[in-house]
């Protein structure tokens, strides 16, 4: 046996913004019963959001949103569609090719949240970017209905899913 098939797999996928991220399959967030209702914030302003389900905060992070010259609407939204591998119609990347937009939640005309590049600033054409691990999450507790709130003001809470099931934590 090698020294890496020895290695043990490990249960983390540790990026530079969450060190201490439980792998997906891992993760309890995932495997939660369906809450009875969820809503998805996003703060332009402090470029974060914070994932709520039954008026508690499940997940919260980071957010790219458009830049000056594409902003992203603002208002009271509900998604209106899903595809995990959806690609841009209007966009394409360094190759040519249609952009890649994986975890999409559509939730205005061409307005998508999904995965994508985070430069620490607003920076796409209107559609809101997320962590890899973020829109996994999302896309996969989000329905086609659910709430979505897009504000130009305020900041995310920090999220402690597991707070009142292990307070020693």
């Amino acid at each position: 046996m090698t020294a890496a098939a020895a290695r043990p797999k490990p249960d983390h996928m540790p990026t530079k913004r969450h060190p201490n991220l439980v792998h997906p399959d891992k993760d309890l967030r995932y495997h939660f019963a369906q809450s009875q209702s969820r809503k998805l914030i996003i703060f332009l302003e402090s470029q974060t959001f914070e994932y709520l389900e039954d008026g508690r905060i499940l997940a919260s992070g980071e957010v790219t949103s458009g830049a000056a010259q594409h902003p992203t609407p603002t208002g009271n939204f509900r998604v209106l569609s899903k595809d995990a591998n959806k690609r841009s119609g209007s966009y394409t990347n360094y190759f040519d090719r249609p952009t890649p937009m994986p975890y999409s939640l559509q939730f205005y005309g061409p307005y998508f949240i999904h995965e994508g590049y985070m430069p620490g600033h607003r920076d796409s054409h209107g559609c809101v970017r997320l962590h890899y691990e973020d829109a996994r999450l999302l896309f996969n507790r989000m329905k086609i209905g659910d709430s979505i709130v897009v504000k130009n003001s305020g900041s995310a809470r920090s999220s402690k899913p597991f707070s009142n099931l292990f307070p020693v934590f």
